[in-house]
């Protein structure tokens, strides 16, 4: 526990080592360091023709249904987050995930639900690092992108949220759009709390993400301009709304 005087209502109580904590002093902690999850080999059992993985961090704020969570086999872990308040919150962290287990993390978010707005969870997404994936050929990317298509992909960058902001040049910490500080993925911290309302933005969000890092692997550093990055972006962002819609409105219709 940190040294600031807080009242009981500011304290969060660690059900790990019974001890308590704030918001300030989460990171450190005794229990903050100790749970990561033990992740499987998305590949294992299927061909390997790209490395390209994804992961989600789901903070659900507020009392919800953490046994389903818990006992999906796409959750890997589970641990408190500093920066929800309600009581029962809690963030998950997938598995790494290949396309093919798009559908299904799709189901589990579309049941999500909880007793609060979510307002101040997040749904931060990690993908695959490789040389050819760097954090400002990303800045570009995101800086390319409109309000109407940064929320059909539930990017936030573009609001007043303190916990994402897109800056040249910064891609280190927990308030950047882009978190380049993790040794096997880049972490995507744009992206909003994933749940019922905003599980059908989740195939668009994946698949844009997939779009913009086969383009990225095509291209050795630094062999691509700005005004290059940012127009496949734009695209590759309509080309992604465009086929959930088409692929939900699909859906309604069986």
């Amino acid at each position: 526990m940190c040294d600031d005087r807080l009242c009981s209502d500011c304290q969060e109580y660690c059900e790990q080592c019974g001890e308590r904590y704030c918001p300030y002093c989460y990171e450190r902690h005794a229990c903050a360091n100790t749970q990561d999850p033990c992740y499987r080999d998305p590949y294992e059992g299927r061909p390997v023709r790209e490395p390209f993985t994804f992961g989600l961090e789901i903070e659900v704020d507020g009392n919800h249904d953490t046994d389903m969570l818990r006992n999906h086999r796409l959750i890997a872990g589970w641990c408190p987050d500093g920066s929800l308040h309600h009581d029962g919150s809690l963030e998950y962290q997938s598995e790494p995930m290949t396309m093919s287990d798009l559908a299904e993390i799709r189901r589990l978010v579309e049941r999500i639900a909880t007793d609060t707005d979510n307002t101040l969870s997040g749904g931060h997404m990690h993908i695959s690092r490789t040389g050819r994936q760097t954090p400002a050929r990303w800045y570009w990317a995101l800086e390319a992108l409109d309000e109407t298509q940064c929320e059909a992909l539930n990017m936030r960058h573009m609001t007043d949220t303190r916990w994402c902001e897109l800056i040249h040049g910064d891609y280190c910490g927990k308030d950047t759009a882009i978190n380049d500080t993790h040794r096997h993925t880049i972490e995507f911290r744009t992206f909003g709390p994933w749940h019922h309302d905003t599980a059908g933005r989740l195939d668009a969000a994946v698949g844009y993400m997939h779009a913009m890092w086969r383009f990225f692997q095509k291209f050795p550093v630094p062999k691509l301009k700005t005004r290059d990055i940012q127009a496949m972006s734009r695209v590759a962002a309509t080309q992604a709304i465009n086929d959930t819609n088409a692929t939900t409105a699909g859906r309604e219709r069986i």
